[in-house]
């Protein structure tokens, strides 16, 4: 059974002008598709995570991506300002705080790496203290590609590179038990052309692999 009170808040970003800085490599349909198929696996892994996760809630930008999460078994809310991440996941925050939530894992939804390890690690991470903050680094260990809160209100989010000292300092502020994991699954998020030659050479999730491979980023693999 989870830990009671556990939930997920993944905040997409799939509708026009998603990953802006791929540009170079990829069209926008591109940019599009490849956002959508690494939601789909952040969200599938989060659904898998029933013995981690009470429930998962997405905040969306998209009617389609809402109705497509929502096949999913997730419960999605609309997000009223797309482009602003912060304000995103407070709206998220307040959503699973409605539903009972006392811990939540704040995910944004290009960590196509994601396994259910890293959550289950989050959360082991944050011990049993009543008040903690854990925050699941990027690769570079500036970015927060997942951030733990409980309670859900114990610090206001602040992504943005480099949000790890702003997470960190908040929470020793709040007077938190306080933590960063660098070297999870998630660490990898998909922002640049660098990043997407990183993920071509990673086990990604079934979604963003059958993508990749019908774009040609990755060869077939032969017998």
């Amino acid at each position: 059974m989870p830990e009671s009170g556990v939930w997920a808040v993944i905040v997409a970003r799939v509708a026009n002008g998603a990953k802006s800085r791929l540009a170079t490599a990829l069209d926008v349909e591109q940019r599009r598709a490849l956002a959508l198929a690494m939601l789909t696996d952040v969200v599938q892994t989060c659904a898998a995570a029933r013995h981690v996760l009470s429930g998962v809630l997405a905040v969306v930008d998209d009617p389609a991506v809402q109705r497509d999460v929502e096949r999913a078994g997730v419960i999605a809310v609309r997000d009223p300002h797309p482009g602003d991440m912060n304000a995103a996941v407070r709206l998220g925050l307040q959503a699973v705080q409605r539903y009972g939530a006392r811990t939540a894992i704040v995910l944004p939804g290009d960590v196509p790496l994601l396994t259910v390890d890293d959550l289950a690690a989050l959360v082991a991470a944050a011990t049993d203290a009543p008040r903690a903050v854990v925050v699941g680094a990027s690769r570079d260990r500036q970015g927060t590609n997942a951030l733990l809160l409980r309670p859900v209100d114990v610090i206001a989010p602040a992504f943005g590179p480099p949000s790890v000292d702003r997470h960190v300092r908040a929470g020793q502020a709040a007077g938190a038990f306080t933590r960063v994991e660098p070297d999870l699954g998630l660490a990898l998020d998909v922002d640049t052309p660098s990043d997407l030659a990183a993920l071509c050479v990673r086990p990604v999730g079934p979604r963003t692999a059958a993508l990749l491979e019908r774009a040609c980023f990755l060869a077939p693999a032969h017998s």
